[in-house]
C-alpha cells in the first residue's frame, strides 16, 4: 500500500507529500519525510519498496539501491530486496525483518474456507448461526468516522498505534470507493466493523473494531468473510492482513493465520549514514 499512487495521494492532502524516484527496470520509490529518534533531524524513508512489476536482476535491483542512496534516502524498511544487496549499497540493518499475513483472494470461498484452520471454521459457525445482519459498502468519511473514533479509544485502552484516522479520511476522500467498511449488527445495533483500504489489485486490513457483543459472537470472523468475498468479487487478487506478531499480540496472530494467511517474512530496516562502507560487488 504505501508504493501505491493511492497512499501518495492520501499524504499529499495531508500536506505530507511523498517524492517518486523512477528506478530501473520500470521500477518506482515512493519516499516520505519523517523524524526518527534519537536523531535530531528529518530523515527521507521507504516503506514497502521498492516496487517492480515484475522483478528484476540482483544487478538492477542493486543499481536501484545505490541510486536510492545517492538520493539520500536513509532509511529503508525493505519488502524483497535482500541483506547481501543492501550492505552492497550501503546501508546498514538496524531492524530484524517482520513478518506479515498475506491472503490469497483468487481461490474463491470454498477453498478459503477449506484453508481455515479447524478452530477458526467453528468460530465462523457459530457468527452465522447469530442472524448478524451484514453490511459491505465503500466507505462514508462523515458518517462513517464512528469507526475511528471507537478504533482510537480501544488503542488507547490496549496501549497499540495504528495509522491515524486522519490517513483513513484522507484516503477515502482522494480515492473514491477505494476504502470498503464491513460492519455486523445485532437487532440493528453494530457489534463489530472492519476497514479496507483498496489499491490496485491488492488490499488491506487497515482496522478493526468489535464490542464485547461482537466478541462473543464472533463477528469479527464473520467480518473478515464477508470482506474477502466482496473484494475478490471487486477484482482483488492479494489481501494483506498486516504484522504477525507472535509475542506481542498472540491473539490477533492466530485469528489471522487461522483464516488460512500464509506468513510473508519482509526484509528489515536498513539505514545509511555518511561514512558507512560501500561495496562494488555483491
Amino acid at each position: 500500500m504505501q508504493q501505491h499512487a493511492h497512499f501518495a495521494s492520501a499524504m499529499s492532502a495531508l500536506r505530507l507529500p511523498m517524492t517518486t524516484y523512477a528506478l530501473p527496470a520500470h521500477g518506482t520509490a515512493q519516499v516520505f519525510t519523517r523524524r526518527i529518534r534519537p536523531f535530531r533531524r528529518n530523515f527521507q524513508m521507504l516503506s514497502r519498496g521498492p516496487y517492480w512489476p515484475e522483478p528484476p536482476s540482483k544487478a538492477l535491483q542493486f543499481e536501484a539501491v545505490s541510486q536510492l542512496r545517492d538520493q539520500n534516502v536513509r532509511l529503508i524498511n525493505a519488502e524483497s530486496i535482500t541483506p547481501e544487496l543492501l550492505t552492497a549499497a550501503g546501508y546498514r540493518q538496524i531492524m530484524t525483518p517482520t513478518s506479515v499475513a498475506v491472503m490469497d483472494l483468487q481461490h474463491g470461498p470454498d477453498v478459503r474456507r477449506a484453508l481455515m484452520s479447524i478452530k477458526w471454521r467453528n468460530a465462523l459457525r457459530k457468527a452465522e448461526s447469530a442472524e448478524l445482519r451484514m453490511h459491505v459498502r465503500p466507505y462514508r468519511h462523515v458518517s462513517d468516522k464512528w469507526v475511528l473514533d471507537a478504533d482510537a479509544k480501544q488503542q488507547a485502552k490496549r496501549g497499540y498505534r495504528a495509522l491515524p484516522g486522519e490517513v483513513t479520511q484522507a484516503f477515502s476522500i482522494m480515492n473514491k470507493d477505494q476504502v470498503i467498511i464491513v460492519t455486523a449488527s445485532l437487532v440493528s445495533v453494530p457489534i463489530a466493523a472492519m476497514i479496507f483500504l483498496r489499491h490496485g489489485d491488492a488490499a488491506t486490513y487497515h482496522i478493526g473494531w468489535t464490542s464485547t457483543k461482537g466478541r462473543a459472537h464472533n463477528a469479527h470472523n464473520m467480518c473478515l468473510v464477508t470482506a474477502m468475498d466482496a473484494l475478490e468479487n471487486l477484482g482483488t487478487q492479494v489481501l494483506d492482513l498486516g504484522s504477525v506478531d507472535t509475542v506481542s499480540a498472540p491473539g490477533l496472530a492466530r485469528f489471522k493465520l487461522g483464516a488460512g494467511a500464509q506468513v510473508k517474512s519482509l526484509g528489515g530496516t536498513w539505514l545509511h549514514l555518511p561514512g558507512f562502507r560501500r561495496q562494488s560487488a555483491f
